[in-house]
Parts: C-alpha cells; structure tokens; sequence
C-alpha cells in the first residue's frame, strides 16, 4: 500500500495533466454540431488511411501471386483435359460421353499476365508479359480462366505480345449458337465496351434473350464463350437475323489470362493458302 502511494505521488502531476486534457478536449468536442462533425471526419480519413495501407500492402503480398498460381493450375488442367478428349473443359460432367468423338490434345495453355489495356478508344489493345521467347505467336486465342473470349494475338517480341481484344472495330470471329449450332459473325461496333454484334444469323436460327453465343474458330477449343444475346432483330429483306451480346468477359479488369495454342493451327493455315491457290 505505502509503494502505491508512493507511486502516486510520483505521476499525479502527469495524471491531473491526463484527465485535464480529456475534459478539454470533450468539451471542445461536444460544444457545437461543426466541432463534432469536423473530429468525427478527421478520424475516419485516418482510419480509412490505415485500412486502406494494410489492404493494399496485403494485396501486394498475397494476391497477385495468389491469381497467377491460379492461372497457371487452370492453364495445367486445361491442357490435361484436352489431352483426354475434353474440348468443352467448362463441361466436366460430358467427358465420359463420346470422348472418341471429340477433338482433343493439340490446344495448349499459357498462362499470362495483363500488363497494359485500354478500353476507351476504336482500336483498343492488350499486351500481356509473354512472347515469342515463350512460346507465343500470332493468332493465338486469348481467353480467361472462365474461359471467356478475351481476343487474338496479332503482334509479338520476345518477352510481350499485343492481343487484338473484342472491343476493336477491326476484330471479328465466327460465332455460334450454343442451344442450336448457327453459327454467326462478331464483330463490335465501337458503341460501348460491354456489347459486341452477331451478324449474319440464319432466319431458322430462332435467337431469343439470354441465349449463350460461344467462339466457332479454329483457333480456340469448343465452349468459349462470348456472352449472352441481349437483344435481336430481323433485317428489313427478312434474310437474316443480328443480335447484340452482352460481353462475359469484364474487359476494364483483366488481370491474369490464359493463351491458348491449337498446334494444329499451321497445318489447318496450309490447307487454306491450297486451297486458294486452287481456286
């Protein structure tokens, strides 16, 4: 009892100066609506400061490595069940069904990295931090690990390659009708980053709200998928139906992507040229 009090008696000085202090600063705190709301903000800036550098110094940590690994498991199970037969690997329950029958083992998968895009302009770009050195080449597909269609590669150096995304007035892919096989044209207008058109479907086709539109190229597997018709119209001679697509890539937040490589894609390429030739 006699230490405590000789405790005490050696801060009361800075605990009278403590409480003093708190009196003060509560009255000023409390003595009009202005006073209260200016503490009241300063306070939340700083802890939405702090929140907001342990967020980001978790993020820079954990999570881009975290989504690369990701990828690159995604890219190896890709590959694998392609080689067992499984073009559609978004279709995992069909590959005990006719296995024989589809084309599998010649797409490969590279995992890659979003290193730049633009999404605002007529002839938007990407490039991603692979290239030639590592397998890449002109006309690969780019897809996400959704397996959502991101574009095709149209340049490359050695460490980088440039895709050719959806949202570029000079792409374009067939297209196909996953409930019925008619296939379509896609092509995107320049009008807004979360649409692309199909043209040139079949008057038999029958397309109505929500259906799934999927990539018909050689370039890329079965079951890519472009997006969803959001809406449809028959053209003025009633040939010909077109339709807009909602988009199911996020384009503005691509981060990490997979490039897909169908090695038989030089063979089917000298086919074409023969065959032009024979024309």
């Amino acid at each position: 009892m006699h230490r405590l009090i000789e405790f005490i008696k050696r801060i009361y000085v800075l605990v009278i100066f403590l409480l003093v202090e708190g009196v003060a600063l509560w009255t000023y705190a409390s003595s009009s609506p202005y006073t209260e709301a200016k503490i009241l903000s300063r306070t939340t800036a700083v802890g939405g400061a702090i929140s907001n550098t342990i967020g980001s110094v978790e993020h820079f940590f954990s999570l881009p490595e975290t989504n690369r690994m990701l990828t690159a498991r995604v890219a190896e199970l890709s590959e694998q069940l392609e080689a067992v037969g499984g073009g559609e690997y978004s279709r995992v329950d069909t590959l005990a069904q006719g296995m024989s029958e589809r084309t599998g083992g010649h797409f490969r998968y590279h995992e890659a990295r979003v290193v730049s895009l633009t999404t605002n302009r007529l002839r938007n770009s990407i490039i991603l931090d692979k290239g030639s050195a590592d397998g890449i080449a002109k006309d690969m597909g780019v897809v996400t690990p959704k397996n959502e269609l991101v574009g095709y590669v149209v340049l490359c150096s050695d460490h980088y390659c440039v895709v050719q995304p959806m949202l570029s007035v000079e792409f374009s892919t067939g297209g196909r009708l996953v409930d019925n096989g008619h296939v379509c044209m896609i092509i995107w207008s320049g009008q807004s980053q979360y649409r692309v058109e199909a043209k040139d479907l079949s008057v038999y086709s029958e397309p109505h709200e929500g259906m799934v539109v999927e990539v018909r190229s050689e370039r890329l597997p079965e079951g890519v998928v472009i997006g969803t018709i959001e809406e449809y119209e028959l053209n003025s001679a009633k040939s010909a139906y077109s339709a807009v697509v909602n988009i199911a890539a996020d384009m503005s937040r691509l981060d990490n992507v997979l490039i897909v490589e169908n090695t038989h894609y030089g063979e089917l390429q000298e086919l074409q040229t023969q065959l032009e030739v024979n024309r």
